[in-house]
């Protein structure tokens, strides 16, 4: 009986552990808006200024496509150039 219960219990790991990298890989499309309150978010956060007209211009150089979102290939290419996060510091 003590097996069924290990063995249960690592089917159930194991189907866990596969859910979660599903998730993982699997990256949403981010609307100019979203990519817009994100740029925000960080900026403020690392206590420095937040350009809007800039981060859009960013975000349309990015959007290859130009459907209005990025895609997960659309993405990755920002984060393989190491895109900016955030604007310039305060003084």
């Amino acid at each position: 009986m003590k097996k069924w219960i290990v063995l249960a219990m690592i089917v159930c790991v194991a189907v866990c552990a596969e859910a979660g990298k599903k998730d993982k890989g699997a990256a949403k499309e981010q609307t100019k808006e979203q990519f817009v309150e994100a740029a925000k978010k960080r900026a403020e956060k690392g206590g420095k200024t937040f350009d809007q007209a800039k981060t859009e211009k960013s975000f349309d150089k990015l959007d290859k496509d130009g459907d209005g979102k990025l895609s997960a290939e659309e993405q990755a290419a920002k984060s393989k150039k190491g895109g900016k996060k955030g604007g310039k510091k305060k003084k």
